[in-house]
C-alpha cells in the first residue's frame, strides 16, 4: 500500500503542475506587435560594410569611413527652404473661429447640393417612388411575392 503522506504529496503536485502551465497560457501584458511596428518603421539605411567580389559581406572587416552625408550646399538649400516656409506661415494670419465655421458650413452646403444633383441624374431616380423599395423588409416582400 502507498503511505498516506505520499498520496498527499502526489495530490498537491498534480494540482500545482496544471496551474503552472496557466502562466504560459495567459502570457504577459506586453504586446509583441509594438516591437514589430517599431522595427518596420525604422528606415532602411545602406550599409558601409565592405563586401567581396561576389557581394557577400566580409566578416570582421569594419567600415573605414562613414556613410555618405549631405553636401554643404544641399544642407544650406534645405535650411533655406525650411526658413522660407516658416516665414510664410508667420506672415499668414490665423483664421478666426466664426469666419472659419461659416466658410466650412458654406462648403458643406455646396457639397450637399452637388451630391443631390448627382443623385438626381441617376437613372433609378427617374422611377416612381412606389416602384423603388424603401427598406430591406420591402425588398424581402418583393422577393417573396416573386416580383
Amino acid at each position: 500500500m502507498i503511505p498516506l503522506s505520499l498520496l498527499r504529496t502526489l495530490a498537491v503536485c498534480c494540482a500545482i503542475v496544471p496551474a503552472a502551465g496557466c502562466q504560459s497560457f495567459f502570457g504577459d501584458d506586453e504586446d509583441t506587435s509594438v516591437g514589430a511596428m517599431r522595427l518596420a518603421a525604422a528606415p532602411a539605411v545602406p550599409s558601409a560594410q565592405r563586401r567581396d567580389e561576389d557581394g557577400f559581406p566580409l566578416l570582421g572587416a569594419v567600415p573605414r569611413a562613414a556613410a555618405p552625408q549631405l553636401t554643404d550646399a544641399e544642407a544650406r538649400a534645405g535650411q533655406a527652404q525650411l526658413g522660407a516656409m516658416a516665414q510664410q506661415r508667420a506672415a499668414t494670419p490665423p483664421s478666426s473661429g466664426p469666419a472659419q465655421v461659416a466658410r466650412l458650413q458654406a462648403l458643406r452646403q455646396q457639397q450637399a447640393a452637388e451630391v443631390d444633383a448627382a443623385l438626381a441624374r441617376r437613372p433609378e431616380a427617374q422611377q416612381p417612388a412606389a416602384s423603388r423599395p424603401q427598406s430591406p423588409e420591402d425588398v424581402l416582400r418583393q422577393i417573396e411575392a416573386g416580383e
